[in-house]
């Protein structure tokens, strides 16, 4: 019995061997320590298929990352060959995305499987158990660094120019769409807003600057850069605030774990309140481009915002121009750049700089810590290599 399959490789994922990979599949569930003590068949020399379950929540995208690690340790313990994952998307919509937040190849050939492809195979599996061999050819090939570059303009503050406020998306995409959700509407919101603020003729007490980081989908390696290019000025870097999430409504901002810059932001966007836009979040994660700024005691803000259609898009081949919805994204816009103005106008600093204790209080009380342990992340906090020195 023989039928193809459509599959995409996930982002960092090396290629097969000459002539690909022979082997039975066995189906191991949604991965966990559980599902693998249930299977009977020997995992070495297998090829994996992973179940998953079609995202709705943010919760359940969040999951797509957290959960992989694991799973790939698993499979690398037991001698697997490789890994085939059940696209968490609709039917045979195709999409990618790395399975490390830290720039790093996969240990073992990964593929996404088109959802019904997918779920063809697991049928097949349990109708012929231990009988089903499958070829998996992925010619991919990873060459050496590139070289990137972030994206930054400024209008310099009356005041205090040595102080400012970043505005801030990413400019990089996955590309099996046109990444017009992920994120090109909130890097045109960026450059809209300076278009805007700089149209009034105003200048505010403090620099407001407009940053389009690149590399944000292979780790957020562009503001990681960005931060250790400029660690002597963090000091002097009074908020970030990122927008990152397609045009769902804006509900307000998630603080990073801070209590004490919520009165400040509440005041700056009172007149905005009936947008139903000034309720706010006190969690913390990895996210998107605030967390290198986070880690190093940067009071900063992401934009907390509905799931709208960023979720059935997300990372996919359906990522296109036609699915922004330009009256939400023209009203970010003047959020935003009130956001920006504000803290940037204001007289008195929106928040100190955290030292590296409070911030690691923070982690423990908003469970930061886990997400860094879970991702890779903690050694490199642990050791000082990534953010504020001790």
């Amino acid at each position: 019995m023989r039928f193809p399959v459509r599959l995409k490789s996930t982002g960092w994922s090396p290629a097969t061997p000459p002539g690909g990979i022979d082997s039975s599949i066995i189906d191991v569930a949604y991965g966990t320590e559980d599902d693998f003590a249930r299977v009977a068949a020997p995992l070495k020399g297998a090829i994996l298929l992973v179940h998953t379950d079609i995202g709705s929540t943010w919760a359940d995208l969040f999951n797509e990352y957290l959960r992989p690690p694991i799973t790939i340790d698993r499979a690398v313990k037991a001698g697997a060959r490789a890994i085939l994952w059940m696209g968490a998307r609709e039917r045979l919509l195709l999409y990618r995305h790395t399975n490390s937040l830290a720039g790093e190849i996969d240990k073992i050939p990964q593929a996404v499987v088109a959802r019904e492809d997918a779920m063809r195979l697991v049928r097949t599996v349990q109708a012929y158990p231990g009988k089903v061999r499958v070829h998996f050819e992925m010619p991919n090939k990873i060459g050496g660094p590139l070289e990137q570059e972030n994206v930054v303009g400024e209008i310099r503050g009356y005041e205090k120019p040595d102080e400012a406020v970043i505005l801030g998306a990413h400019l990089d995409s996955w590309e099996l769409g046109t990444g017009a959700l992920d994120n090109g509407c909130n890097a045109a919101l960026v450059v809209e807003a300076a278009r805007a603020i700089k149209a009034t003729g105003l200048l505010p007490r403090r620099t407001i600057r407009f940053v389009l980081f690149s590399g944000e989908e292979q780790g957020t390696i562009g503001s990681y850069e960005y931060v250790k290019a400029h660690r002597a000025e963090l000091d002097k870097i009074r908020a970030v605030i990122v927008f990152d999430a397609g045009i769902g409504r804006v509900t307000g901002y998630s603080l990073g774990g801070r209590r004490d810059t919520e009165a400040g932001v509440r005041e700056i966007l009172k007149p905005l309140e009936p947008w139903g836009g000034n309720h706010h979040t006190y969690d913390a994660s990895f996210r998107t481009d605030n967390f290198d700024f986070l880690l190093e005691g940067v009071p900063t803000l992401v934009a907390n915002q509905e799931e709208a259609n960023y979720l059935p898009n997300y990372h996919a081949a359906s990522d296109t121009f036609d699915k922004v919805d330009f009256r939400e994204l023209k009203l970010h816009t003047v959020l935003a750049a009130l956001t920006a103005w504000g803290i940037a106008d204001r007289t008195e600093p929106l928040g100190r700089r955290l030292t590296r204790a409070e911030i690691e209080a923070l982690m423990k009380e908003t469970g930061l810590d886990r997400q860094m342990k879970a991702l890779g992340y903690w050694d490199s906090w642990q050791s000082g290599a990534r953010g504020r020195k001790p």
